[in-house]
């Protein structure tokens, strides 16, 4: 009897600590309070650095264009902005000045050469993308051209060291009928069965020639299979947002926003039989629309620092502070340093889109009448020397620049 109690007394001990034990696993000591946990940070609600630019500053930029403006007459869009911050901006005259009907804030002029630096960004965006190298030979994309052709680069193309002739004088020999528009192909094809003369070997010194460019156009449609237009609209026009910007195909209807350019006495230029070839020229836009891919090119949103880097270095000696990269013309100023910058014109429209990097100025200036729109570069830059910060770093001299470049080969 006294074995059994002893047990019972053992089993009632051993079921209560388990029981405790039990307890002990079931519920916590404490309850924690949940932390909160904050939401994260769209990236849309993170507000906007706001770029402070004295007042000063403002007025002087202001002064100097009214003046510019009211000076000349000037006719078309002059805009003038610092990291992307616009500062002055003016749509200024008329579409069409004999009728007295005015530009828009919507309306866009054919940009000529200044759609240069957009063809050599699409090129460069498909560079990166490994669709092609700039040590290319160009026949590797457009098989058709003459034997001559196999020894010319995309980066002989881009920086114009091809030696070619323009397209234009031999397409004025050997196209009859001008009443009826060219296009990139009929220009291959005049090459194929011609085989139009060159200035000089490629690679052998620097020549200026638009037939370069519509080379590059023809190329991008080669890699993407698509036309010109609607690569530009893909890779730029949308990926900016240029509301009112394309690339005009003379195949299609001609669109409500856009304006011819005007010759000395005021009369409309119209489209001619080169005007269907594009890369060279063809892009319509206004200054709020380039200023958008300005600043996404500034931004690294379309090509990588060092690619860009890449564009805006000389890539033929440097004479007279001027040279030509890839897609840009450059100059250096003494107070400015290097200025990244691209003229235009055709058709009545004359053009200037520049960029100071030392000071992260933007300058544009389009207009579609020549009347009233020649104007010095030098004159401009100088109303901006006083704007840059000043560097205690002794710049590398453009002599030792142009010399060493060389001797590396480029």
């Amino acid at each position: 009897m006294i074995i059994l109690s002893s047990l019972r007394f053992m089993r009632f001990w051993i079921g209560l600590f388990l029981s405790l034990i039990f307890i002990g696993c079931s519920e916590p000591a404490s309850i924690q309070p949940v932390k909160h946990i904050p939401e994260p940070i769209k990236v849309d609600s993170i507000p906007k650095k706001v770029v402070v630019i004295p007042k000063s500053e403002i007025e002087s930029i202001k002064k100097y264009f009214n003046r510019f403006v009211k000076k000349r007459r000037f006719n078309g869009n002059i805009l003038v902005a610092k990291k992307g911050e616009i500062i002055f901006d003016t749509v200024s005259g008329y579409a069409n000045i004999r009728r007295r009907v005015k530009l828009q804030d919507s309306s866009v002029m054919q940009l000529a050469s200044v759609t240069k630096p957009i063809t050599a960004t699409i090129l460069l965006q498909l560079v990166e993308e490994g669709k092609i190298k700039i040590s290319d030979t160009i026949t590797n994309y457009l098989p058709q051209l003459p034997k001559h052709y196999s020894r010319i680069t995309v980066k002989h193309l881009l920086a114009h060291r091809s030696g070619l002739s323009q397209y234009y004088y031999y397409c004025d020999d050997l196209i009859s009928d001008r009443e009826k528009l060219i296009y990139n192909d009929t220009v291959l094809c005049v090459m194929d069965f011609h085989n139009p003369g060159h200035y000089f070997p490629p690679g052998r010194k620097h020549n200026y020639c638009n037939t370069n460019y519509l080379l590059l156009a023809s190329i991008i449609e080669h890699i993407e299979g698509k036309r010109f237009v609607d690569v530009v609209d893909e890779r730029i026009v949308k990926k900016c947002n240029m509301e009112h910007s394309y690339v005009f195909n003379l195949r299609d209807s001609v669109p409500g926003n856009l304006v011819y350019g005007h010759t000395q006495w005021n009369k409309l230029f119209d489209f001619d039989y080169l005007d269907g070839i594009v890369g060279d020229k063809g892009f319509f836009s206004n200054a709020k629309d380039l200023l958008k891919f300005d600043q996404m090119l500034t931004n690294g949103e379309l090509l990588s620092d060092s690619i860009m880097e890449l564009a805006f270095t000389p890539h033929n000696k440097v004479r007279y502070n001027k040279s030509y990269g890839l897609g840009w013309r450059i100059k250096y100023h003494k107070k400015l340093d290097k200025i990244v910058y691209h003229t235009g014109w055709w058709h009545g429209n004359r053009h200037i889109y520049i960029r100071i990097p030392k000071n992260d100025y933007t300058i544009i200036i389009l207009s579609n009448s020549l009347r009233g729109s020649s104007y010095n570069l030098g004159n401009i830059l100088k109303e901006f020397e006083d704007f840059a910060p000043v560097k205690k770093e002794k710049a590398q001299t453009l002599q030792s620049f142009s010399s060493n470049y060389y001797q590396k080969g480029n």
